[in-house]
């Protein structure tokens, strides 16, 4: 699938994107900064830091090298990530990254990784802004983000934005086939369906029985409910997620998945799903913000 490329991005599909990426290496046109768009565990952070191994490593990415394994450990002097932690982004880091980027490079490049950067304080993101235009030589941001519209347009303006896509279904089994040999192809083919084209998720059920069980369970059950109109069971079920948000993202994640296949199977439901799949959407975008979650889930039950 990636034999035309020159490096191991150690990642499946997304092709388009990694040839530009080496074009823009090989021809020396990289941007001041990078946004990688896309939904979360698609690969994004892994295309970061593959691209962050290539540019620094004087081998052309070796693998094993100093400067290769300082940056795998997250040690590497020049290159600054700022991981995603589950906490905002606030603007005394980029402060204090301003004093380490005008310091003289002691390597190839000062890369500066920032992961899920709509964490960024609007007063984050406006001192970042003012790097940006003005970079010191040799230095190249790269963001990640699963919601681009949440960063400032203007940081988006002074960046290229990549925008990665879910990979297709066959791919994603492909892939799979060839990590796990042994296996069943029925979990193969449910791993590469219901993980919505997303390459870590796929990784994950394989690995994680546990949450493999989680989501077929999810799945059976949201088919039932779209086939009977019991409320009051919906709203049993409700308590088992409601208060934990990775279970709620599954479950409208699944949920999206089989209104899809509804759409494709059931043309006489095509309205229905149609309602159903705009009112995800709708309760997805709103989870965003501080929201009574329960309501939320509730409403959408009353919805279909």
């Amino acid at each position: 699938m990636t034999s035309s490329l020159r490096y191991n991005w150690r990642i499946v599909g997304h092709l388009p994107l990694l040839r530009q990426l080496e074009s823009d290496v090989a021809d020396n046109r990289l941007p001041n900064a990078y946004i990688f768009s896309g939904p979360p565990e698609i690969g994004k952070r892994t295309v970061m830091m593959t691209l962050a191994h290539i540019l620094q490593c004087e081998r052309d990415y070796c693998h094993d090298c100093i400067t290769c394994t300082q940056i795998e450990k997250g040690i590497h002097s020049e290159t600054i990530e700022f991981r995603d932690d589950g906490e905002t982004l606030g603007v005394d880091p980029i402060r204090d990254l301003l004093a380490r980027l005008s310091l003289t490079p002691s390597s190839r490049y000062k890369l500066v990784l920032i992961e899920r950067a709509e964490r960024m304080t609007v007063e984050a993101a406006n001192c970042l802004l003012k790097i940006l235009e003005e970079p010191p030589p040799q230095t190249l941001f790269m963001m990640t983000t699963d919601t681009i519209r949440e960063i400032l347009p203007t940081v988006i303006s002074r960046s290229r934005v990549l925008q990665f896509q879910p990979c297709r279904k066959e791919e994603l089994v492909e892939w799979l086939a060839a990590k796990y040999l042994a296996e069943d192809e029925r979990k193969l083919d449910f791993a590469g369906e219901i993980s919505l084209g997303r390459p870590g998720v796929a990784y994950k059920l394989m690995e994680d029985p546990a949450m493999m069980d989680f989501y077929k369970s999810l799945y059976a059950d949201l088919t039932r409910f779209l086939q009977f109109n019991n409320i009051f069971e919906r709203f049993a079920y409700l308590q088992n997620i409601v208060e934990d948000r990775q279970k709620i993202n599954i479950f409208l994640d699944i949920f999206l998945n089989i209104l899809r296949h509804k759409l494709l199977t059931e043309p006489a439901q095509r309205a229905r799903c149609l309602a159903i799949i705009e009112r995800v959407y709708e309760v997805k975008r709103t989870l965003r913000v501080p929201v009574n979650q329960r309501l939320l889930l509730e409403h959408l039950m009353l919805s279909f």
